[in-house]
């Protein structure tokens, strides 16, 4: 999982994206913030296109060595959103929260019955 995890997040960083967490094997990232990003659009796209790439390099050397390969769902969507830091005295995160950033995650568990 730590590899996947490295494999992923280094394809967002290069595709200017923020990481936001880790749910379970889930990777939530978002673009445009903190700092603007002129077509975040097309990066966040870029950035899935990148991470389906590099997951097939990633189950290339898994299969080699006799371990299954990893299968992955992406959500996408761009919205108005709250972003900033979130929480309470005993724990904050800097995070989005919104009906957008629902929509992503909806729009990721419909692909599932696709086999994805």
């Amino acid at each position: 999982l730590q590899e996947y995890l490295q494999a992923m997040c280094e394809v967002i960083v290069t595709c200017r994206g923020t990481l936001d967490k880790f749910i379970g094997d889930c990777v939530m990232a978002l673009w445009n913030a903190p700092q603007p990003l002129r077509q975040h659009e097309r990066a966040a796209v870029g950035a899935a296109l990148d991470m389906q790439a590099r997951l097939q390099k990633v189950n290339q050397g898994w299969l080699a060595q006799g371990l299954p390969p990893l299968r992955f769902r992406i959500g996408i969507n761009t919205d108005r959103v709250l972003v900033g830091n979130f929480g309470c005295e005993y724990r904050i995160n800097y995070t989005v929260l919104g009906d957008g950033v629902n929509l992503a995650s909806r729009l990721e568990a419909a692909t599932k019955p696709f086999g994805t």
